[in-house]
């Protein structure tokens, strides 16, 4: 089990206006942990494809969705979490293949629907080796 550094939380509502400020802040988690540019970039993509589709769909029961930035010795996996329980498995029909293809390609792991947690979706990302090929659970 990886060495547990550090969690962030960070409260967004459900606007476009403020996927810019969830780029930014695993932007810099990434940077501070030791991540170069280019996979930087490519959590932040990740990470946009899953806030652009709470965005679109939306709750309507929450008006906030929450991003968990668990930071390990080498590891950063980030949590979606929201107060309405029935956002799970967000990614679940056709138009969603090119997201999920993304969050696969652009991550190590991804559990893209989590019945058994009481979250919507985590994904992680290993500083250097790919640990695990990214799962669709």
């Amino acid at each position: 089990m990886e060495e547990f550094i550090d969690s962030i939380e960070l409260l967004l509502p459900f606007k476009a206006e403020y996927v810019s400020v969830a780029r930014l802040t695993v932007s810099a988690i990434a940077h501070r942990m030791g991540f170069d540019i280019e996979t930087i970039e490519d959590i932040k993509v990740a990470l946009s494809e899953v806030c652009t589709k709470l965005v679109k769909i939306g709750s309507k029961t929450a008006s906030k969705y929450r991003i968990i930035f668990n930071i390990y010795k080498d590891v950063l996996n980030i949590v979606f979490d929201c107060e309405d329980k029935s956002l799970m498995c967000i990614f679940n029909d056709e138009m969603d293949e090119l997201a999920v293809q993304i969050i696969n390609t652009f991550m190590d792991t991804a559990e893209l629907c989590t019945h058994e947690n009481n979250y919507i979706l985590s994904m992680s990302k290993s500083i250097g080796e790919k640990v695990d090929n990214a799962t669709e659970t």
